[in-house]
């Protein structure tokens, strides 16, 4: 009988241990995860702030995209938002180095290179992380919390995603548009302007400086060109900017009209070569620079974009 008293008593005691230890982990992670170092789901990611030295850059969500809101206002880059959140949440604690350091400064945490903050949806805010120097594998970097002294070790990589400029995040698109839906363009060059038109049922015509049918897809690899250039710098903003970087009599103005509106881009050369073209999307204060040879390869007159007449045929 004391046997079996014992046996229940064992039994009773690793039930109640059991439930103690369910209340006691209760909404924590187990596991991998419990090493997460951002322990959340990427849909509820509201804001990322980074702090590099006296630079704040933030990111927010903004309905299906992000936008950078400091420094400046832009939209910004979807793809290097989406590569830096997915480091952010995969990366892991990897090992402890010191619970209690005498000095931070050994590992680049007395004044960290970077600060981390990540909130939710609903204003959560996630602990922050302090990132300091790359350890000398050169594979991990030395990281702590704010408010702990414990120093740990996490991958390079979240330094390497983190520690980039704002320009590295912003949207690289030139003129944002749909070249199927543009109905109208309008090129002013050099005191000549071009008018090209789309009707239905129509198709392309030429209506200044002449009146010609006008070759469609010459008309779409200039619209995709356009869709398709990529800013390579942003050089300036502001109200003055055209005036400083000589917009105010650009080289070519390219005049776009759809459903939406009319878009303006302002396109200048640079003096010095190794700047590049000089360009301006209107609406919009930003001049950024794109690959010189945009504007050379453009179809130069009315005639490159006349539809070819078809030969005659000839009867024997």
């Amino acid at each position: 009988m004391r046997w079996r008293s014992l046996g229940l008593l064992v039994l009773v005691l690793a039930a109640l241990a059991v439930a103690y230890y369910a209340l006691e982990t209760k909404g924590t992670l187990s596991g991998p995860d419990a090493n997460r170092l951002f322990q959340a789901e990427e849909k509820d990611v509201e804001k990322i702030s980074i702090t590099r030295g006296e630079e704040l850059l933030v990111l927010k969500r903004e309905g299906d995209g992000w936008r950078l809101i400091e420094p400046v206002q832009a939209m910004a880059d979807g793809s290097e938002v989406a590569s830096l959140l997915q480091t952010l949440l995969e990366a892991r604690e990897e090992r402890r180095i010191e619970e209690a350091p005498r000095s931070l400064a050994d590992y680049g945490l007395e004044r960290p290179s970077i600060h981390l903050s990540v909130m939710l949806k609903g204003g959560k805010t996630l602990p922050a992380l302090l990132l300091g120097d790359v350890n000398p594998s050169g594979r991990s970097v030395y990281a702590k919390r704010p408010d702990q002294p414990a120093v740990f070790l996490a991958t390079v990589i979240v330094r390497l995603r983190a520690d980039r400029k704002p320009d590295d995040f912003r949207d690289k698109t030139l003129l944002a548009l749909e070249p199927n839906e543009v109905t109208q363009v309008e090129l002013v060059g050099k005191g000549q302007s071009i008018s090209l038109s789309h009707a239905e049922g129509k198709g392309w015509e030429i209506s200044k400086p002449i009146k010609a049918r006008a070759d469609a897809a010459v008309i779409g690899q200039l619209l995709w060109k356009i869709k398709d250039a990529r800013v390579t710098a942003f050089v300036g903003s502001g109200p003055d900017a055209k005036r400083r970087y000589g917009l105010e009599r650009p080289d070519l103005i390219v005049e776009l009209k759809d459903a939406g509106g009319v878009k303006r881009l302002l396109l200048k050369k640079a003096a010095d070569p190794r700047v590049g073209l000089y360009a301006m999307a209107e609406p919009g204060e930003a001049v950024v620079t794109i690959d010189p040879a945009f504007l050379d390869n453009l179809p130069n007159g009315p005639d490159a974009f006349k539809q070819a007449t078809p030969p005659a045929s000839s009867s024997l």
